[in-house]
């Protein structure tokens, strides 16, 4: 599968296309501004996704997913003090918070996705046992 056409991916680079378009209308420059993180943040978050969908097996394509996974609330927190600097008014950030909450719900059912589909090679090499995930994994998680 190419990695254009997972979801999570999509979903991820449209909400990196937004915020990086909303932050260069801020009024600061440099590279530690908070146009500068924000921005840095929300490329990252496809590029770990790409990173991790690279790699079959084992314990880094997971770790990817896990800074994927930090850097969009990193983002989300970044997010809400452009709005309470004036950077952003509320309808952008509510647009921007919804693209978030729609990568964020794809990541964290690809993460699932990805410990349950590695789940039987992790046991193999590992010595963490079946208890260690969710037991109820046939059916997805929709409650996030």
């Amino acid at each position: 599968m190419q990695i254009t056409e997972l979801e999570v991916w999509k979903a991820s680079m449209e909400l990196a296309k937004s915020t990086y378009e909303t932050s260069g209308n801020f009024p600061e420059t440099g590279s530690g501004t908070l146009s500068a993180m924000i921005r840095s943040a929300a490329t990252s978050i496809p590029a770990n996704i790409a990173a991790a969908a690279s790699r079959k097996h084992g314990k880094e394509p997971l770790n990817n997913l896990q800074k994927a996974k930090g850097l969009i609330f990193e983002l989300e927190t970044q997010l809400y003090l452009a709005e309470k600097l004036g950077y952003i008014n509320d309808d952008q950030l509510n647009s921007l918070l919804e693209q978030v909450d729609t990568s964020r719900r794809l990541l964290f059912g690809f993460i699932k996705y990805y410990q349950r589909s590695d789940n039987h090679q992790w046991n193999n090499h590992h010595s963490e046992s079946q208890q260690d995930f969710n037991s109820d994994e046939t059916q997805p998680d929709t409650s996030f």
